[in-house]
């Protein structure tokens, strides 16, 4: 099955971009993520198992009865004239049951509506696994990012150490703007070490999908600052019954219908019928004999079991019904904080970063002409080092938003091989 449509347009615009990678310099994209999910997830791999199961299952619902072979012996080690074997009667019977009603039709229709419904649970899963594949590797670009930013402003806080100790060295500033410039300094090497070890724990959350608990790539690849177009809601709504999760409901749906026929089935009773034959020893001949049995009360069952499977399926439109709604709500709540996030986004690009940078510029020059203190400099430097993490964090939360509706809305048409 190709990756989810709208998931590829996800993984190819934008934040998640597809170049390819080197094997040098070990850098990941998100379509090499997800390929490396699908061949080794377990739990994807434990649905691949389930699935064959089901077809073993569906090959042994359509066999016929079996032949039964059996025998037995009447009158022997008795008393009188019945003992040893001089009166024995050895009866050597071969039966079956013959099916009526079109059980076996029933069964292999069962069968491969079994087949079917576990088929669209390996597809599901698959989608599932690789929404969660992008949402952690999401998390990986985050990481990478808020790293980048703590060395930065590591390197700023340097920057500005050396300044302040230029300007204690001529005694135009107290020692005391020296020793909080060394604060900030090891703080800022603290930042950067906490941002590296939340990094390395992303990417083992992400490798850990396929089974690697030691990462071996180095970094990923993509452009957390690119939010793709998406669609309005109408458009995004009119996905929702061609949802793979609505599908699930009909796959469902069409195994009780089966079942149904199943039951509907064995309102006619099967014949059993024996062959065999006999063997008089006190006649010293041999015999032919044959056997007919019908069950009784097969109506009343096969009624009660379509009952059942009846409510079932009142059942399953119920939940289908339920699920619809709840799925509508939910896909109305996650594009109004999409929609929210891209306007954060925005607004700390546009205009409160640009400014804080601004402000940061004026406030070092005045700190150097000596119209400023240090604390109005370090306040304007981690206001912007403050901006920059809420940027990032406002584009991983609208990808990672975006995720979840490509998962709600996604469809595949695609059989699995």
């Amino acid at each position: 099955m190709p990756f989810p449509k709208n998931l590829v347009a996800l993984a190819r615009f934008g934040v998640l971009g597809c170049v390819a990678s080197s094997a040098f310099a070990q850098e990941l994209n998100l379509d090499e993520a997800v390929s490396r999910a699908w061949a080794r997830n377990p739990a994807l791999q434990a649905e691949g198992h389930t699935l064959i199961a089901a077809e073993r299952q569906a090959q042994l619902s359509g066999l016929p009865p079996a032949f039964a072979i059996g025998g037995e012996v009447e009158n022997f080690a008795g008393t009188g004239a019945l003992s040893g074997m001089s009166a024995a009667e050895t009866t050597l019977r071969l039966s079956r049951v013959i099916e009526l009603g079109g059980k076996r039709n029933a069964r292999i229709a069962l069968g491969g509506a079994e087949i079917a419904r576990q088929r669209d649970v390996v597809e599901r899963r698959r989608i599932e696994i690789a929404s969660e594949v992008t949402r952690r590797f999401v998390e990986v670009l985050a990481r990478q990012e808020r790293v980048a930013i703590a060395e930065q402003d590591r390197e700023l806080t340097e920057e500005i150490r050396s300044v302040v100790a230029r300007w204690v060295n001529a005694g135009r500033n107290p020692e005391s703007d020296l020793l909080q410039s060394d604060i900030a300094v090891l703080r800022a090497g603290l930042a950067v070490e906490n941002a590296e070890r939340e990094l390395a724990s992303a990417k083992l959350a992400l490798s850990s999908l396929w089974g690697e608990l030691d990462p071996k790539f180095t970094a990923v690849q993509g452009e957390l600052a690119v939010l793709p177009p998406v669609a309005d809601f109408a458009t995004l709504a009119a996905r929702l019954p061609q949802s793979a999760d609505q599908r699930a409901f009909a796959f469902e749906t069409d195994a009780l219908e089966a079942q149904r026929r199943v039951a509907a089935a064995g309102a006619s009773p099967d014949v059993a019928l024996s062959l065999g034959v006999r063997r008089l020893e006190t006649l010293d001949d041999d015999a032919l004999i044959f056997g007919v049995s019908v069950p009784l009360g097969t109506a009343r069952r096969a009624a009660l079991g379509v009952e059942r499977v009846g409510a079932e399926l009142a059942a399953v439109d119920a939940r289908r019904e339920a699920a619809r709604l709840d799925v509508h709500q939910r896909l109305f709540a996650l594009y109004q904080e999409l929609q929210h996030a891209r306007h954060v986004f925005d607004t700390h690009r546009n205009d409160m970063i640009p400014k804080a940078e601004s402000a940061l510029t004026l406030n070092r020059r005045g700190y150097e002409l000596g119209r400023l203190n240090l604390l109005i400099m370090t306040q304007a430097q981690q206001v912007l080092v403050e901006l920059r993490e809420a940027q990032v964090d406002a584009a991983a939360r609208f990808h990672r938003l975006l995720v979840d509706i490509e998962r709600l809305t996604a469809t595949s048409g695609a059989a699995l091989p």
